[in-house]
C-alpha cells in the first residue's frame, strides 16, 4: 500500500480544487512561510479522521474552511480526498484503490466517504486499524513532536513514549474503566439508600394493607344490605306516588268542568281583543306613513343643502385651479430658455473629452513598450545570478567538511558561553525562586481567609433559601386547599345548572308544557313563577309555603297561549298545569284598614312587596302574594291576623301559615332540595362565590410566583455564593500547588547550577579534541579559483542597467494614471451635463401635460355646477309637495285612536265578568297543585335515596335488583346490621384503600433493588479485576517495546550522528508505568551525557534519532515530516537527509521543509506559493530533470 494523491477543496487557504499527486520515495513541499504549507499535513491529518480543531490550529472545526478574502467569497464547506494505491490488498477493500473523503459544512455536519460511498467516521478508524496510519500513528510527524521529547516536563516527554510503546489504548480503556467503577460505586449508594428508604415504608404498608383488606370486607356486606334496604323504600314510593296519581285525576276532572264555564267568556274577550288588535295596526300603519311623510321632508332639504355645499366648493377649485395653470405657464417659459443654454455647453465639453482620450491611447503605448525593456534587463540580471550561484555550490562542496568543523566549533563555544552565562542567571532564578516561594505562601494564606468567609456568607444564604422552601410549601398546601374548594363550588354549580336546565322537582305536566313551548319558539310563554321571582334568603321558606303549588305555574303573555299548551297536555294525556295569562291575572292587595296590622311588631311586610321581579309580572305576583303578610314568628304573627281580622293570609320564617278565616297550617318543612326558590340565588351565589375565589387564587398564585422568584433569586445567590466558594477552593488548591511548585523549582534550580557547571567542564575537552580536528582538516582543504569580486561587480552593473529601466516605465506609468483620471473628470462633467439636461426636458413635459389636464377639469367643474344650480329649483318644488303630504296623514292618525279607546272601554267590562269566574278557578287549582306538590315532594324524596345509592355505591335500581334476598330478608335487623357496619367501618377512621396495591408494588420494587445491588457489586468485582489486568498488561507491552525502542534508538543515533553512543533509561524501573524517561546521549568525540546538556542542534537531532526509532517500532506505509530538521544546521542536515534517503526505500516520505540539505535528496518537489493575498496554490517540479 503506498499513497498516490490528495485532493483538496476549500480546506484552509486552498480556495481552489488542488491535487498533489505523490510518487514513491520523498516528496518535498516548499515554500515561503504562510503560505500554507502545514495545511497540507493538516489536510491529511484531517481526512483520517481528526476531532480536535486544537491540534488543527484552530477554535472550532468550521476553522477549516475557506473563509473568503477581499477578492472571494467564504465557500459554503471544504472537501479533502486521500487516494491510496491497494494492489496489495493490505487495506481490507476489494478494490486495486481506496479513496478516503471527508467533507464539512458551515453548520457543523461532517460527512464521510470510501470510494465515494458514505460511511462512518468509525468504519474509516477500523479501516485503518493496525496499519500503522492514523491518529495513534506515526504517519504525520510535526515540529510539536520534537518539542515534546526535548520538553523539561516529564509527563510531555512519556506521553510520546507511551504512544509508540503502544500502551495509549490500554490507558484509555483503564480510564474509562475507572470512570466505569466510579459510576457503580455512586450508583451502589444511591440503590443503597433507597432500599433503606424502602425498608422504612414496607411495615406501615404492610399494617395499612390489613386495614384496607378489613375497610373492603365490611363494605361489601354493607353494600349488600343497603341496597336491599333501598329496593324497599323504593317500592313504598312507587306506591304513594300511584295513590297521588289517582287523586289528581279526580281533581282534573272537576277542573275541567271550570274551564268549560270559562270558555263563553272567553270567546267574548278574545273577539274584543281582536278588534282592538286590527285598531292599533290600523294606527301603527298610520303613524308609520306620518314618519315616513317627516322622512322624506328631512330628506329632500339635506339634498338642497348638500347641493348648496357642493356648488360652492366647486367655484373655489376653479378658481385654485386658474391660478395654477398661470404659475405653470411662466415656470415653463424658463426651463425653455435654460434648455437652449444647456445645449452650447454640451458641444465643448464633447470636443475636450476626444482630445484626452486621444492623448491617453498616446501615453499607454509608450508604456508598454518601456515594460518590455524593463521585462529585458530583469531576464538578463537572473540568467547572471544563476551562474553565480552555480560558481558558489562547487566552492562550497569542497569546504563542506571544513564547515561542518567549524560549525561544531562555534557552537561548542557559544554554548560554554551560553553556560557560563548561565551560572549567573541560574544565581538570580535562584534567588528569584526563593521570593517567590514566600509570595505564594502569602497569598496562599490570604486564599483560605477568603474562602472561609465565603463559606459562612453561603451557609446564610442557604438557611434563607431553607426559610424560603417552607414559605412556599405552606403557600402551595393553602393553594391546594383553595382549588379544591373551589372545585367543590364548581361541581355544586353544576349540578344545580343542571337541575334549573332539566327543571327538576317541577311537575311532569310543567315539564312537558315548556319544553313544548321551547321546540315550537311560543314568545308567549314567559317561563315558570318560581323561575320569573327573585326571593331573599332570608324570606326562602316563607314565600315557598306561601305559593305552594303556585310556585310552578306557567306565565303567558295572554290567554290564547295557555289555551295552546292545555291543548297540548290534553290530547297528549301528558297532565295538568296552571296558566297565569298576563292580559287576565289582577293584582290582589290589602286595603287601608288591614295596613294598620302591618305595624305590630314582628311585621316584616307584605309578601309581593318583598320579593323582586320584572315590572310586567307585577300583577301576577300580587295576585298571588298581594294579600299575604310576613311575619316573624306566630308569636308575633296571631296579633298581627287578630288585627286584621283574619281577612288576609300570614306566614312566618319558618314556614307556619295562617289562613283567612283563622285556619292554621304548621310543623316541619322539607328538605332544601324541595324548594325551587332558592335555586336561582343559590346559582348566582355560587357563581359569585366561584369567581371570588378566582381571584383569591389568581392572587395566591401570584403570591406564590413572587415567592417562587425570590426563591429562584436566593437559589441564584447560593449557586454563585457556592460558585465562589468553589473558586476560592479552587484558588487554595491552586496556591498550594504553585507553592509546592515553587518549591520543587526551587530544587530543581539548584540542580540545573550543579548540571551546568558539570556540563562546563565537558565542553572544555570537547573543545579541546574538536580544535585538534579542525587543524588537520584546514591542511588538507584547497581554496576555488573563482572570482567573486567581478562577479558582485557585475551584478551591480545590471541592477543598475534594471533600475534606470524601472524609474522610466514608473514615470510613464504616473502620466498614464494623470490622463486617465483627467478623462474621469471630463467624462463625469459630461455625464452631469446630459443628466441636467434629461431632467429640464422631463419638467417641460410634465408641465405642458399638467396645463393640458387642469384645462380640462375646470371645464368639467364649471358644468357640473351649472347642473347642481338647476338640481336646487327641482329640489325647492319637492319639498313644499311632501310638507302638504305630511299635514294630511297627522289628521287621519288622530281619528284612528278615538276608535281604539271605544274598544278598550268594552274590554274592560268583559275582563271584569271573568274575573269573578277565575277566582272560582282559582280555588279548585290550589288543590289541585298541593295534591301535585305532595307527589312531587315523594318524587324527590325517591330522587334523594337513588342519588344517594348511586353516589355510595354507583348502582342503580336495576343492578340493585340483582341483589335482592327475595326470601328472608328482615328490614329492621337489616337497618340495624348496617348501622353497625357504618360505625364500625367510621372508627377505622381514613383508611388508604390503595394501601394492598402499593405494599406489593413496593414489596416488588424492593426485591428488583436488591438484585440490582448484588449486580452492582458484581459488576465492581469485574471492573477491578479489568484494571488489574489492565495495568499488568500495559506494563508487560511497554516493558517489552520499550526494550526494542532502546535498540533501535541506539542504531538510529550512530546513524545519524555517523557514530557515538546513545540509549534510553527509566528512571525507576521497578514502576516502568509511572517513573521518567531519561534520554543519554554521546556524539562522536563527547562524553556521555544528558539531554538537556546538549547543544541545541545536537538535541533536535537526537529527537529526531528517537522519532526514526518509534518509525521503526510502528512501521507505516507513509510519513509526512512538518519542519522537524528546522533547527540542523547544515552539517547535520546531510546526516538527516542520507537516512531519510535510506529510510525511503520502505517508507513513502512528504517533507515539509525550508532545508537545502533536504530539497536536493526529494524525488520530487512541489512549491507552495500565495500569488493572490489568502490563498495558496501548488507548483510542481522533478529535480531528476536536473541529474
Amino acid at each position: 500500500m503506498k499513497l498516490k494523491k490528495l485532493e483538496i477543496y476549500g480546506f484552509k487557504s486552498f480556495a481552489q480544487r488542488t491535487e498533489i499527486v505523490f510518487n514513491e520515495g520523498i516528496t518535498g513541499i516548499v515554500g515561503p512561510n504562510g503560505s500554507g504549507k502545514s495545511n497540507i499535513g493538516d489536510a491529511v491529518r484531517w481526512v483520517l479522521g481528526e476531532q480536535s480543531a486544537k491540534t488543527l490550529r484552530g477554535a472550532k472545526m468550521e476553522d477549516v474552511i475557506f473563509n473568503g478574502t477581499q477578492k472571494r467569497k467564504p465557500l459554503s464547506y471544504c472537501e479533502v480526498s486521500l487516494v491510496f494505491d491497494n494492489e496489495d490488498r493490505a487495506l481490507p477493500m476489494d478494490f486495486a484503490e481506496v479513496a478516503v473523503t471527508r467533507r464539512v459544512y458551515r453548520n457543523g455536519e461532517s460527512e464521510y466517504y470510501l470510494n465515494r460511498s458514505a460511511c462512518r467516521l468509525k468504519d474509516i478508524i477500523d479501516l485503518f486499524r493496525d496499519t500503522g496510519i492514523g491518529k495513534e500513528g506515526y504517519s504525520i510527524i510535526g515540529q510539536g513532536r520534537i518539542d515534546d521529547i526535548l520538553s523539561q516536563r516529564g509527563e510531555d516527554r512519556r506521553q510520546v513514549f507511551e504512544e509508540a510503546a503502544g500502551i495509549v489504548k490500554f490507558k484509555a480503556r483503564k480510564e474509562e474503566a475507572d470512570k466505569k467503577l466510579q459510576r457503580t460505586l455512586e450508583n451502589m449508594e444511591r440503590v443503597e439508600d433507597i432500599i433503606q428508604e424502602l425498608e422504612r415504608q414496607l411495615a406501615p404498608l404492610e399494617k395499612q394493607a390489613e386495614t384496607a383488606r378489613e375497610y373492603m370486607e365490611l363494605s361489601k356486606e354493607l353494600r349488600v344490605l343497603d341496597l336491599n334496604l333501598f329496593l324497599l323504600k323504593h317500592d313504598r314510593f312507587k306506591e304513594r306516588i300511584a295513590e297521588l296519581d289517582e287523586n289528581l285525576a279526580t281533581l282534573n276532572a272537576i277542573l275541567r268542568q271550570n274551564e268549560e264555564a270559562l270558555a263563553e267568556k272567553t270567546a267574548a274577550r278574545d273577539q274584543q281583543q281582536t278588534l282592538i288588535e286590527e285598531l292599533e295596526g290600523r294606527i301603527t300603519a298610520a303613524r308609520n306613513e306620518l314618519m315616513n311623510c317627516a322622512d322624506r321632508v328631512h330628506t329632500l332639504k339635506t339634498e338642497r343643502a348638500t347641493l348648496a355645499s357642493r356648488r360652492e366648493a366647486r367655484e373655489e377649485t376653479i378658481r385654485r385651479m386658474n391660478d395654477e395653470q398661470n404659475d405653470a405657464r411662466a415656470r415653463l417659459a424658463e426651463l425653455e430658455k435654460a434648455s437652449s443654454e444647456q445645449d452650447g455647453g454640451l458641444s465643448r465639453q464633447q470636443e475636450l473629452l476626444n482630445a484626452a482620450q486621444q492623448s491617453l491611447r498616446d501615453a499607454t503605448e509608450a508604456q508598454e513598450r518601456l515594460a518590455r525593456e524593463e521585462t529585458e534587463k530583469e531576464q538578463a540580471l537572473e540568467d547572471y545570478k544563476a551562474q553565480m550561484l552555480e560558481a558558489m555550490n562547487r566552492s562550497s562542496n569542497l569546504r563542506n567538511d571544513q564547515t561542518r568543523q567549524t560549525t561544531m566549533r562555534a557552537q561548542m563555544d557559544s554554548r560554554l558561553q551560553e553556560l557560563t552565562a548561565q551560572d549567573a542567571q541560574l544565581a538570580e532564578r535562584l534567588a528569584e525562586l526563593q521570593t517567590a516561594a514566600e509570595a505564594a505562601q502569602e497569598l496562599l494564606r490570604q486564599a483560605q481567609e477568603s474562602r472561609d468567609q465565603l463559606a459562612a456568607s453561603h451557609q446564610a444564604r442557604q438557611r434563607e433559601l431553607n426559610d424560603c422552601d417552607m414559605e412556599l410549601n405552606r403557600l402551595r398546601q393553602g393553594t391546594q386547599e383553595k382549588m379544591g374548594q373551589m372545585q367543590s363550588a364548581m361541581s355544586r354549580l353544576k349540578l344545580m345548572e343542571e337541575m334549573q336546565r332539566e327543571m327538576e322537582g317541577f311537575n311532569q305536566s310543567v315539564k312537558r308544557a315548556m319544553s313544548f313551548a321551547h321546540q315550537q319558539g311560543m314568545t308567549g310563554v314567559r317561563g315558570v313563577l318560581a323561575q320569573l321571582l327573585t326571593v331573599p334568603q332570608k324570606y326562602e321558606t316563607a314565600i315557598d309555603m306561601a305559593l305552594g303549588a303556585a310556585q310552578q305555574n306557567i306565565v303567558t303573555e295572554d290567554e290564547n297561549t295557555a289555551k295552546t299548551l292545555i291543548e297540548y297536555l290534553r290530547q297528549n294525556r301528558l297532565g295538568r298545569a296552571t296558566f297565569l295569562p298576563m292580559t287576565t291575572v289582577r293584582s290582589k292587595v290589602l286595603n287601608d284598614r288591614e295596613r294598620q296590622a302591618l305595624r305590630l311588631p314582628g311585621c316584616l311586610g307584605v309578601a309581593s312587596d318583598l320579593v323582586q321581579c320584572d315590572p310586567a309580572y307585577r300583577g301576577i305576583i300580587e295576585n298571588l302574594l298581594g294579600r299575604t303578610v310576613i311575619a316573624t314568628d306566630l308569636n308575633a304573627g296571631i296579633p298581627i291576623m287578630r288585627a286584621g281580622n283574619h281577612s288576609f293570609r300570614l306566614v312566618t320564617l319558618q314556614g307556619d301559615v295562617m289562613h283567612s278565616g283563622g285556619s292554621m297550617t304548621g310543623g316541619s318543612v322539607q328538605s332544601k332540595m324541595t324548594n325551587l326558590l332558592g335555586r336561582e340565588r343559590e346559582i348566582k351565589e355560587l357563581s359569585a362565590s366561584i369567581e371570588q375565589e378566582k381571584a383569591n387564587l389568581a392572587r395566591m398564585r401570584e403570591t406564590l410566583n413572587d415567592r417562587q422568584q425570590a426563591k429562584d433569586s436566593l437559589k441564584q445567590q447560593v449557586s454563585e455564593a457556592m460558585e465562589k466558594v468553589h473558586q476560592e477552593e479552587i484558588a487554595v488548591a491552586r496556591e498550594t500547588q504553585r507553592l509546592e511548585s515553587a518549591q520543587g523549582e526551587l530544587r530543581e534550580q539548584q540542580e540545573r547550577i550543579n548540571a551546568a557547571h558539570q556540563a562546563e567542564e565537558q565542553l572544555r575537552e570537547a573543545i579541546a579534541q574538536l580544535d585538534a580536528q579542525l587543524l588537520a582538516l584546514e591542511q588538507e582543504s584547497t581554496e576555488d579559483s573563482y572570482d567573486p569580486d567581478a562577479m558582485q561587480e557585475e551584478t551591480r552593473r545590471l541592477q543598475g542597467v534594471l533600475t534606470q529601466a524601472r524609474e522610466a516605465s514608473a514615470a510613464q506609468r504616473d502620466q498614464v494614471m494623470t490622463l486617465t483620471l483627467h478623462l474621469s473628470d471630463l467624462q463625469h462633467e459630461l455625464d452631469s451635463m446630459q443628466r441636467d439636461q434629461h431632467r429640464v426636458s422631463q419638467e417641460m413635459e410634465q408641465l405642458r401635460h399638467d396645463l393640458t389636464r387642469r384645462a380640462g377639469q375646470i371645464s368639467g367643474l364649471t358644468e357640473l355646477t351649472a347642473q347642481d344650480t338647476a338640481q336646487e329649483a327641482v329640489l325647492q318644488e319637492q319639498l313644499a309637495q311632501r310638507e302638504q303630504e305630511q299635514t294630511e296623514q297627522e289628521s287621519r292618525v288622530h281619528q284612528q285612536e278615538e276608535g281604539r279607546t271605544q274598544a278598550q272601554a268594552v274590554l274592560k267590562q268583559l275582563m271584569a265578568d271573568m274575573e269573578a269566574l277565575h277566582s272560582q278557578y282559582s280555588a279548585d287549582g290550589d288543590k289541585q297543585h298541593r295534591t301535585e306538590l305532595a307527589r312531587s315532594r315523594v318524587e324527590n324524596d325517591l330522587k334523594v335515596l337513588q342519588d344517594r345509592i348511586w353516589n355510595t355505591w354507583e348502582v342503580t335500581y336495576a343492578g340493585a335488583e340483582a341483589e335482592r334476598i327475595t326470601e328472608g330478608f328482615d328490614a329492621t335487623a337489616a337497618d340495624t346490621r348496617a348501622a353497625e357496619l357504618q360505625t364500625r367501618i367510621r372508627a377505622m377512621g381514613s383508611v388508604n384503600v390503595n394501601a394492598v396495591e402499593e405494599y406489593a408494588n413496593t414489596k416488588a420494587r424492593y426485591d428488583d433493588l436488591s438484585t440490582q445491588r448484588e449486580d452492582l457489586q458484581k459488576a465492581e468485582k469485574d471492573l477491578r479485576e479489568l484494571i488489574a489486568r489492565l495495568l499488568t498488561q500495559m506494563e508487560s507491552t511497554f516493558v517489552e517495546n520499550f526494550t526494542k525502542m532502546q535498540g533501535y534508538f541506539a542504531e538510529t543515533f550512530v546513524r545519524l550522528f555517523g557514530g557515538g553512543h546513545a540509549e534510553l533509561r527509566l528512571a525507576d524501573p521497578s514502576d516502568p508505568l509511572n517513573c521518567g524517561i531519561e534520554v543519554i546521549a554521546q556524539p562522536p568525540g563527547k562524553k556521555l551525557q544528558l539531554l538537556s546538556l546538549l547543544s541545541g542542534g545536537e538535541r533536535a537531532l537526537t529527537a529526531i534519532a528517537i522519532l526514526f526509532a518509534m518509525l521503526k517500532l510502528k512501521p507505516t506505509p507513509f510519513c509526512i515530516l512538518d519542519e522537524i530538521e528546522a533547527a540542523l544546521d547544515e552539517a547535520n542536515i546531510g546526516y538527516f537527509a542520507d537516512y531519510l534517503v535510506e529510510y525511503s526505500k520502505g517508507t513513502q516520505f512528504v517533507v515539509v521543509t525550508h532545508r537545502k540539505g533536504t530539497m536536493e535528496r526529494c524525488d520530487s518537489l512541489y512549491g507552495v506559493a500565495m500569488e493572490e493575498q489568502g490563498v495558496s496554490k501548488m507548483v510542481s517540479v522533478s529535480l531528476q530533470d536536473y541529474a
